[in-house]
């Protein structure tokens, strides 16, 4: 019986021991202090409620993926996480594969709900490689910094903020899309550069800021009318910087080359758009009915012709009678008006001031000659 339980124990001991190695066989550190580094990982909290006929839910699942082996060789406090990474002569670098989140919360009273939600997403694959290099944070995966110091690197971010909601039975949403575009950020020999969505490029520069090319799309509807703005700027291409300073570009296909406080742009454009259904269409339609048939009966009885001026309602009297009160009619009046007022009043100002002061200059001009 001894030793049965004995043989259990190191069957169970020697399993352990087993899948422990081949989980840390993923993450390397030869030569390093301070080094810091994990796989995969993702967690997914919930919450969720219901009383008296009232319901609210919410979760936030965030996850760090990222494939390969995490290695860091003569750092020195290299943090990485994911997979994918790799820190070789580097100090205080860290680096984090494709992360992404989906936060988002939903409830409902009555016949009513609304829900919401921001998926946002960091880079999608690629390996970070960090070499000689101080200060560096690279996240999202394709990002490379090379005897660079104050470096921070990111692939393409996504985020799709969106709500939505029906209240008595209208419906009303809203959508926010606002992501980057390319892959691929490089720094090399460089101080202070800041490199979002790929395809940039920077040697031997100082202060750089590059981003590639961007796009955002705001949507809004309610009931059968629909809303858009998109807007983009920049199409393609990579930005280059090369032995600047103060450089900034934005939207890929620029290049600066020994310059310094140069900014460049890629094209921008905007396509807004408002679609409207036959309902929204049905009711301008019938609210214009009623102004159409309202002019009907001047026509009629030979009212003057349109830009004329007219008085509706019925005719008053010239005159009222001593002591009685005068009653306001239904018809629209009309005030009466200055001959001359704003503008044209204080022009008269000013030529009585003019008058009055060579009056003024007459009359002592012809005591002092007197």
């Amino acid at each position: 019986m001894r030793a049965r339980c004995l043989l259990v124990i190191a069957a169970v001991v020697a399993l352990t021991l087993g899948t422990a190695q081949a989980a840390l066989a993923d993450n390397n550190a030869t030569g390093s202090v301070g080094a810091v580094q994990t796989g995969p990982v993702g967690v997914t909290p919930t919450a969720g409620t219901s009383q008296a006929g009232a319901t609210a839910a919410a979760s936030v699942p965030v996850a760090v993926g990222g494939s390969g082996n995490n290695t860091a060789t003569n750092s020195v406090g290299a943090v990485q996480a994911g997979g994918g990474n790799t820190s070789n002569g580097s100090t205080g670098s860290a680096q984090v594969s494709s992360v992404s989140a989906s936060p988002s919360a939903s409830g409902g009273a009555s016949g009513s709900n609304a829900s919401a939600g921001v998926p946002v997403t960091v880079g999608g694959g690629g390996t970070n490689t960090a070499s000689s290099s101080t200060g560096g944070v690279q996240i999202g995966g394709g990002n490379s910094a090379t005897g660079s110091s104050g470096v921070l690197q990111s692939g393409s971010p996504q985020a799709s903020p969106a709500a939505g909601a029906s209240i008595v039975g209208e419906a009303v949403s809203a959508s926010a899309p606002v992501g980057g575009t390319g892959s691929g950020n490089s720094a090399a020999d460089s101080v202070g550069a800041a490199q979002v969505g790929g395809s940039n490029t920077v040697t031997r520069s100082f202060l750089e800021a590059q981003s590639g090319a961007a796009t955002a799309g705001t949507t809004a509807g309610a009931g059968d009318t629909t809303t858009s703005a998109p807007v983009t700027v920049g199409g393609g291409g990579a930005n280059s910087a090369t032995d600047s300073i103060g450089a900034g570009q934005v939207g890929g296909g620029n290049t600066a080359t020994g310059s310094v406080g140069t900014v460049q742009s890629g094209p921008v454009g905007g396509t807004p758009s408002l679609a409207s259904g036959p309902t929204a269409m049905g009711t301008a339609t019938a609210a214009s009915t009623p102004a159409t048939s309202a002019s009907t009966p001047a026509s009629a009885t030979g009212a003057p012709l349109p830009g004329t001026r007219t008085s509706e309602g019925a005719p008053r009297p010239n005159r009222n009678t001593f002591g009685a009160t005068k009653t306001p009619t239904s018809g629209p009046q009309k005030l009466g008006q200055l001959p001359f007022t704003g503008l044209g009043l204080l022009l008269i100002v000013l030529l009585g001031l003019i008058l009055v002061a060579t009056g003024l200059t007459t009359r002592t001009r012809t005591r002092l000659s007197v």
